[in-house]
């Protein structure tokens, strides 16, 4: 190792042999060395907070602590410090605990002195390949966790055009499934849902409608309330938003498979709900919480076959059909979640539109 090379890197001895410890301070600043010295343990584990070094080379026999203990107490501070320990009496059985504490040699003395030098090469080496480990690991989970972040980002916007698919057949709800998702999420935080847990409700609240573009386009803007025939065509959106969404890897993504939750959002408790008649347990929770929260914004909101209800009249459909369609705990959540603020839609959704969930994708 070249001399100039050695300059910026820290070498603390520490032995209670004055002689000892000129010595070995000498030869090592001969080489290039910054070398800082101690007389004992307790003044050497000092000196090591206030300098920080590369490398400790201590005597293990010292009056005070032992260089064992100051082995021990280095780690436990820093555990990639390289430590170097030395002794003329040492035992098999200091060797032993040297090592198993991680020192990264043993020298006994009296050494060579070209052996000092090789040895505290290799330990300053040795550092030198750790910190480079370390700091490309660092490296790799800082790449991991943007990657992540950039395809977590690419994974909602993708939900979003999806969502407004819809939307744009269907200017009447334009708003409808990002309102429901809001309020959804809501509902699940009342409920004392996990963050994972709501980020599963909002992607099925921003999806829940997507079947709709499978619906003849005139059905979706009729201004007069659909016949029998018609509305059994509308009650395939469920079905048709499952297969769209389908194959996407959601539980990947979220945990949970969010095609499922669609296809579940019009079933009811008491088994009257579509398309497949499900009742109560064998609905998901969260497509449980959609049913009220999209009935909650589509009665007061426009439609072109009526304008949009009082917020009471939506509040008393939930509350009458409460363990009937819809979960009695999700009712609940949602009423409180109004009562909270003053039973007022604007007040409300502006609320919602700044909770936490959303802050990673906005």
């Amino acid at each position: 190792m070249p001399f100039e090379e050695n300059t910026s890197t820290k070498i603390l001895v520490i032995d209670d042999d004055p002689a000892m410890l000129r010595m070995v301070c000498s030869v090592l600043r001969n080489i290039g060395y910054d070398v800082f010295s101690a007389k004992n343990g307790n003044s050497g584990i000092e000196e090591f907070k206030k300098e920080n070094p590369t490398l400790v080379i201590t005597d293990i026999h010292m009056p005070d602590i032992s260089g064992i203990d100051v082995l021990r107490s280095i780690k436990k501070e820093s555990p990639t410090t390289q430590v170097l320990v030395f002794s003329g009496v040492g035992t098999m059985d200091d060797i032993i605990e040297a090592l198993r504490l991680g020192a990264c040699d043993f020298l006994t003395k009296p050494f060579n002195l070209k052996i000092l030098i090789h040895t505290v090469n290799r330990c300053v080496e040795r550092n030198e390949l750790i910190n480079e480990r370390i700091n490309r690991q660092a490296t790799l989970e800082r790449q991991v966790v943007e990657r992540t972040a950039a395809l977590t980002n690419t994974f909602y916007e993708t939900v979003k055009a999806l969502g407004r698919l819809t939307e744009l057949r269907d200017p009447y709800t334009a708003g409808h499934q990002d309102r429901v998702a809001l309020l959804a999420v809501g509902i699940g935080r009342e409920l004392g849902l996990s963050q994972s847990e709501l980020e599963v409700i909002h992607v099925a609240g921003l999806l829940h409608d997507i079947g709709k573009a499978a619906v003849p386009v005139e059905l979706l803007v009729k201004p007069s309330r659909l016949n029998e025939l018609e509305f059994e065509l509308i009650k395939n959106h469920p079905q048709s938003g499952y297969d769209i969404i389908r194959d996407i890897p959601f539980v990947e993504s979220l945990g949970k498979d969010v095609s499922i939750v669609v296809l579940q959002h019009h079933e009811r408790l008491n088994g009257t709900g579509y398309p497949n008649g499900l009742s109560d347990v064998k609905i998901e929770l969260e497509s449980k919480i959609l049913s009220v929260a999209d009935v909650m914004e589509a009665m007061s909101s426009h439609r072109p076959y009526r304008p949009a209800l009082n917020i009471d009249v939506a509040m008393n459909e939930i509350r009458i059909n409460r363990g009937v369609f819809y979960s009695p705990d999700c009712v609940d959540a949602c009423l409180e979640l109004f009562a909270q603020h003053d039973n007022n839609n604007t007040i409300l959704f502006e609320s919602l539109s700044e909770m936490d969930i959303l802050d990673a994708r906005n």
